[in-house]
């Protein structure tokens, strides 16, 4: 059975679909393999912590906290130390703080998983760490809300992702299907050029719903198009925001063990690709 998400409110994202709150994690350059910074956000209170080191080489940290700046998608706070603090096992001791040992920080981000921080004398590119999940295409992997705006209701429908589809072009998606209803298909995809993710979903009644969202492994946001099939492209879709349920290892057996790309769904896969990739083109001449 098709689940869907009702609610009289308005939808939140139909404001800010273009704003992104950066991904929380661990963030490093993968040029500069070593070093890194976890970075976390609360209400628009930013933490960073530093993994670096001194000019010796020595092993230092620093913290760092402040305002997250949502209009310029900014953070500014200074390279924050402490030492003479409580070692593993010991008794507590309050330790020293120095709250610009290492100097000013500045990090200008420029999506949900990638930007650029400043420190005194240099800057570094530094992206979200991947650790978990096969590519980006991975992301999609376990069970997925997505949810769009329709003037006051908002509704959507929950997808299963848990295997892959490799299209005529060489292009690898994330299958799935509607959860509680396999006769639904859906394909998901990331193109690295745009660093966009995008969702086609064939509901088996002609009509296919496509997603068309930035994001990270936890949420996404973006426009959504419902489309009758062999219709061209047409307005700017709706505000729309995809969530994660479930991930990958909580699946369960039962779900795990449904069959995805039997030949009765490839015709109806190839389809669903060819409409993905329009609005991949689509996206690409409208500099997305």
């Amino acid at each position: 059975m098709r689940r869907l998400i009702v609610a009289g409110l308005w939808f939140v994202a139909s404001s800010a679909a273009n704003a992104f709150t950066p991904s929380a994690g661990l963030w490093y350059n993968p040029s500069e393999s070593g070093r890194g910074f976890n970075i976390e956000i609360q209400n628009n209170t930013m933490a960073v912590a530093s993994y670096v080191y001194s000019q010796s080489g020595t092993p230092i940290w620093y913290t760092s906290a402040g305002t997250f700046n949502e209009g310029t998608e900014t953070f500014t706070g200074a390279f924050g130390s402490a030492i003479g603090g409580q070692c593993l096992g010991c008794s507590y001791v309050s330790p020293t703080l120095s709250g610009n040992a290492g100097g000013p920080m500045h990090i200008v981000f420029t999506s949900f998983e990638s930007g650029v921080l400043y420190f005194q004398g240099g800057s570094t590119p530094i992206q979200h760490f991947n650790f978990g999940y096969n590519g980006k295409v991975g992301y999609f992997q376990g069970e997925w809300a997505f949810s769009f705006n329709l003037g006051t209701i908002v509704s959507g429908q929950w997808i299963v992702f848990n295997g892959y589809y490799t299209g005529s072009d060489g292009t690898v998606y994330s299958e799935g299907f509607g959860d509680g209803d396999s006769s639904t298909i859906a394909l998901g995809a990331y193109d690295p050029s745009l660093d966009s993710f995008f969702v086609g979903i064939d509901h088996g009644d002609g009509y296919t719903s496509i997603y068309v969202m930035g994001g990270d492994n936890s949420r996404m946001s973006g426009q959504r198009w419902l489309e009758l099939a062999g219709d061209p492209i047409s307005g700017n879709g709706s505000p729309a925001i995809g969530s994660r349920m479930l991930m990958p290892s909580q699946l369960g057996s039962a779900v795990a063990a449904k069959s995805l790309g039997a030949p009765a769904r490839t015709g109806a896969l190839q389809q669903l690709e060819q409409v993905i990739q329009a609005h991949i083109q689509k996206a690409a001449l409208m500099g997305r």
